[in-house]
């Protein structure tokens, strides 16, 4: 009997030692898990972080972008209003000088006033860093826009009152503030040119606004007639050749422009007829097509119908010359499928 305790003592020591063992294990297996949680999301946590200081450093980069888009658009909206103060104090100061002579103090008092408009202006002007972003233009020799150069420069001189620089003959040098604005001019002016163009009108000895303004006008206004005549013979015997669609368009549209600058504008249906005209051999078939279109197309679509139709074509290395040249099967489809549409157009009206 005391055998058979025995034996059941020690099967309930086993038993229990083994239950504390797998308790043991089991419990070493929670806190190597909670461990690895710990690493784990300590890990995450740190990415999150870092995710997070990312996105706070491009919203700051944002708010100083929008900040200088604001600063500037207001500084340009101040300067804006400045120049439309000292128009309106120039207005008054011309109305205000037929008076009689009881109003001076008034007068004084809108001189004044204009001046330090007007000074504002100038000292906005000065402060220019790249006159570039305000002119886009680079004028040369061989260009033809010479008009749209000249519009952005008056736009800008009129913008900072200083457009009496380059328009009028009165200069007033004894004046150290219209001087240090003339050089400010004549900056804006040799930085907006060609290095070809500024040997041509530049003087050792230093040049007004004026006089610079004068020799570039003289560059590409003097002798307009003779100039006009043998740009419109070359404007109007100009073949495409080898040239591209856009540099034939690009050639023709130039032309235009520089007669129009000497005088002589190009209205946009005689560019297109004389584009139609120059087209090479591969083209024909586009020039019969165009000129059937009603109404007829502008210069800006007939570019574009050019140029789908370059794009179209097999390389002028890959063509086989023939006498009876044919449009590619893909723009005859088109042709038949346009003629179609003019057609039962003109049925409907």
């Amino acid at each position: 009997m005391a055998s058979g305790v025995s034996s059941s003592g020690a099967s309930a020591a086993a038993a229990a030692a083994k239950l504390r063992d797998e308790a043991a294990a089991a419990a070493q297996k929670l806190e190597d898990e909670a461990s690895s949680l710990r690493s784990s999301n300590a890990k995450r946590s740190q990415e999150l972080q870092a995710e997070a200081d990312l996105l706070k450093s491009a919203a700051a980069a944002q708010d100083r972008v929008r900040a200088a888009a604001d600063a500037l658009k207001k500084e340009r909206t101040q300067g804006d209003a400045l120049e439309q103060q000292a128009a309106a104090l120039r207005d008054r100061l011309r109305t205000d000088s037929l008076h009689d002579d009881d109003s001076q103090d008034g007068d004084d008092h809108s001189i004044s006033s204009d001046a330090a408009a007007i000074a504002h202006l100038h000292s906005q002007a000065a402060a220019v860093q790249n006159i570039k972003n305000l002119i886009p233009i680079v004028l040369d020799l061989q260009s033809s826009n010479y008009s749209r150069w000249r519009g952005y420069v008056l736009l800008i001189l009129g913008r900072f009152a200083l457009k009496d620089h380059v328009l009028s003959d009165a200069s007033r040098f004894t004046d150290p503030a219209w001087s240090r604005m003339d050089c400010v001019v004549v900056s804006w002016i040799f930085n907006t040119i060609s290095t070809d163009l500024l040997d041509v009108i530049h003087e050792r000895d230093g040049i007004s606004a004026r006089a610079a303004w004068l020799g570039i006008e003289q560059q590409f206004l003097n002798n307009r007639e003779s100039r006009a005549m043998l740009l419109d013979a070359e404007f109007r015997t100009l073949s495409q050749g080898a040239l591209s669609i856009d540099d034939y368009c690009r050639k023709m549209k130039g032309m235009a422009d520089a007669l129009a600058d000497l005088g002589e504008p190009v209205h946009d249906r005689t560019l297109v007829l004389n584009i139609l005209r120059g087209l090479n051999e591969r083209f024909q078939f586009m020039s019969q097509f165009i000129t059937r279109q009603k109404p007829f197309p502008s210069f800006a679509d007939v570019r574009a119908d050019l140029r789908l139709a370059e794009l179209n074509m097999a390389p002028p290395s890959a063509l086989i010359v023939s006498s009876s040249s044919k449009p590619p099967a893909l723009w005859q489809n088109l042709l038949n499928y346009r003629a179609h549409m003019y057609l039962s157009l003109s049925n409907d009206l």
